[in-house]
């Protein structure tokens, strides 16, 4: 698999995502005049490094470092907000963030043709808006979810008192975005809904804690690899279950394309508290490592019917005479309607980490932990054991 990967496997690279959205021949120079005009009157240090950003992005030598440079590149494309998307889709972990407030400036500019510069400006003069109700929401969120953790073990169960506010999930708050089409319709949606907006994905970060608490305390894990009563450290989680072989540390250099996407963002035990105290959003890559590591979405009736009103959700039922092709192709459906729900790209083949995380749930049958094969996989692409840590 890991030779297939290095030598066989065909990656989407950055210019084919620009390209599908922006097939016009010009494309290299529409980029790089539109982000010129965005920069504004630059100095020439700025400019040639600019330049040289957009012809490493074409080249495939890099990718954009942060989702403020993408939507800079989706405004200067002129693209609309459905193609924008898809960009940062293919280019980050997400599409565009509806419960984020300044994402959802930008999906309305893009949504009405605005410039970034004109999206900018309305996100400054909005921010009075939203910003203190944002702000206010976030601290409120953030106590409650302290308050169930300190509850975690109580017979009456976290989240089970009456005074917590309810909170709407992305696509909650999408389907009231939806209809507005004027800057005053987008006002009036900021005074209307923001004390539910915010930067956390709600629904990926509430999956996310109760599936970290099952790591936490083993001996109620249903695919449990170890006894024991105590409670587990995140630092004892992040080496015992997510390492799987990558190596700690900063360093990449010595590093091919390939170990470099699988290193990235991977996540630590830093990076696990700070999801699980909600100072940054939950990853695509951790709620994935979640789901194999404790197979969830084999056992978990949050997919035992569709949200979509289907006449025919028996299909997420697993049959007994079910062959490991169909098992397979249930187990896909899952985790891609997971993803859905909880705001993230879903499976894609033209991606390495995906294409791994496809090769160990087609490759670990027979009772096998399906986070066996894919650490397995980690094992033969860094054949060089540990690495001094660099933190």
């Amino acid at each position: 698999m890991i030779q297939f990967l290095e030598k066989g496997a065909v990656y989407r690279s950055f210019l084919d995502v620009l390209r599908a959205v922006y097939p016009q021949s010009d494309l290299a120079d529409r980029l790089l005049a539109g982000l010129m005009d965005i920069a504004g009157d630059c100095e020439k240090k700025e400019a040639d490094a600019l330049r040289k950003n957009v012809s490493n992005w074409l080249k495939g030598n890099s990718m954009p470092q942060n989702r403020e440079q993408l939507f800079k590149i989706c405004f200067a494309l002129g693209l609309s907000e459905a193609a924008a998307n898809k960009v940062l889709s293919s280019a980050a972990e997400t599409g565009i963030h509806y419960r984020n407030p300044r994402e959802l400036v930008y999906a309305f500019a893009l949504r009405t043709g605005m410039t970034y510069q004109a999206a900018a400006a309305l996100d400054r003069e909005l921010s009075a808006v939203y910003g203190p109700a944002v702000e206010q929401a976030e601290a409120r969120r953030a106590e409650q979810w302290k308050g169930k953790q300190s509850r975690a073990g109580q017979e009456s169960g976290a989240g089970e008192t009456g005074d917590e506010e309810p909170h709407f999930f992305t696509q909650q708050v999408l389907r009231r975005f939806e209809t507005v089409t004027t800057a005053e319709e987008l006002r009036l949606f900021f005074a209307e809904h923001s004390a539910d907006l915010g930067t956390i994905h709600e629904s990926a970060y509430e999956k996310f804690r109760k599936l970290l608490s099952v790591l936490q305390e083993p001996e109620d894990m249903v695919l449990s690899q170890s006894g024991g009563g105590e409670s587990y450290s995140l630092d004892r989680i992040a080496e015992e279950y997510f390492r799987m072989n990558v190596p700690q540390g900063r360093a990449t250099k010595q590093y091919g394309y390939l170990q470099k996407t699988m290193k990235k963002n991977w996540p630590g035990a830093t990076e696990l508290n700070k999801m699980k105290n909600r100072k940054i959003d939950v990853s695509r890559k951790a709620l994935l490592l979640l789901f194999l590591i404790t197979e969830d979405f084999l056992f978990s009736e949050d997919l035992q019917y569709s949200d979509k009103d289907s006449e025919d959700a028996a299909w997420y039922i697993p049959e007994e005479d079910e062959s490991p092709r169909d098992r397979l192709e249930v187990v896909l459906s899952k985790i891609n309607l997971f993803l859905e729900i909880y705001g993230m790209n879903q499976l894609d083949p033209g991606n390495p980490f995906d294409c791994l995380f496809l090769y160990a749930l087609a490759a670990a049958y027979d009772d096998a932990f399906l986070s066996d094969a894919f650490s397995a996989a980690l094992k033969a692409l860094f054949p060089t054991g540990e690495e001094a840590s660099a933190d």
